[in-house]
């Protein structure tokens, strides 16, 4: 197989992909953002279904007081919007920049929510199939845009990722792309919906990188666990007798792994889960606030958790 000399040469290697370690948008250079949305531009010039003037629109709209898209509150137009999008990328704070990107992906999900394209329930033997096939195709253009913005803020070290759930905080990229990507692919279908949401406010939370963000992160990560094992054994959420009882629950029914090495994964997991809740969390008075530490190390046991159900 033909190899690039990068591919051969750490020395080529190192001068065309410097380890620059993972930054937050806020300290990325503006030459480099500039250089960001000339990679990404393309895609949004090329849009023929308006979700650059829809997304700015949005902007404005929900942050009415900011109105970042001036071009746009003044002259709405769709050239107006990609210009408007270019300076916010080169002008403005990460929580705007990932805000608007945020709305790009909202207004291409919402092209498809409803829809069911040429895919019918009757050419599947289970409802199941049918649900993964459909949720699939609804998901198939945002996961191409968010590869492509994945693959480019990797090249520039920015510590965010684009998942099905929205932004999360990039991490070592085996962890993302075994465990996280395919986790929150997994809980994407509708089944899924009390679980998302409480993981979707549980990376808002974290990103907003503060002692009372990081508890509130832990707080979202267990409830969304709560929320997981009660709709595997009850279909869906409301009963509260934790985690503890819905762990065995589901093993006995044979719903999650019942192995002794689970078993001992999972009691391990509910004891060290339920101790840091009980220290740093917001669900019952807190002893102390948590930091960036236990709050990740508790996203990534839940996580872990779930990948490990999702094979049973």
């Amino acid at each position: 197989m033909f190899k690039l000399w990068s591919e051969k040469n750490n020395d080529a290697k190192n001068l065309l992909d410097p380890a620059i370690g993972l930054r937050d948008w806020d300290e990325v250079p503006k030459e480099e953002k500039e250089k960001i949305w000339h990679h990404l531009k393309f895609w949004f010039i090329n849009d023929k279904n308006n979700r650059t003037f829809i997304s700015i629109l949005g902007l404005n709209d929900i942050h009415k007081y900011r109105s970042y898209g001036v071009r746009c509150l003044k002259d709405p137009s769709s050239v107006n919007a990609i210009l408007d999008f270019g300076d916010i990328f080169s002008h403005n704070e990460q929580h705007v920049v990932v805000e608007l990107l945020s709305l790009y992906g909202r207004a291409i999900l919402s092209e498809r929510k409803s829809k069911t394209g040429n895919i019918y329930e009757s050419y599947y033997q289970t409802k199941e199939e049918y649900e993964k096939v459909l949720n699939k195709w609804r998901f198939a253009e945002f996961d191409n845009f968010s590869e492509i913005v994945n693959d480019i803020f990797e090249q520039f070290s920015i510590n965010l990722i684009l998942t099905r759930s929205g932004f999360i905080f990039r991490q070592d990229a085996k962890i993302i792309n075994e465990i996280y990507i395919p986790v929150l692919n997994f809980l994407s279908l509708p089944k899924w919906n009390d679980v998302n949401r409480e993981l979707i406010d549980a990376f808002k939370a974290y990103q907003i990188k503060t002692e009372e963000g990081y508890s509130s992160c832990i707080t979202h990560t267990i409830s969304s666990l709560e929320a997981f094992l009660q709709i595997i054994v009850n279909g869906e959420i409301g009963d509260c007798k934790g985690i503890k009882y819905f762990i065995k629950e589901a093993q006995d029914k044979g719903l999650i792994p019942n192995d002794k090495f689970s078993g001992e994964i999972f009691k391990n997991i509910d004891i060290i889960l339920m101790a840091e809740r009980g220290k740093t969390g917001d669900a019952h008075p807190k002893k102390e606030y948590a930091n960036e530490k236990n709050a990740r190390l508790v996203l990534n046991l839940t996580m872990i958790f779930i990948q490990h159900c999702m094979q049973s």
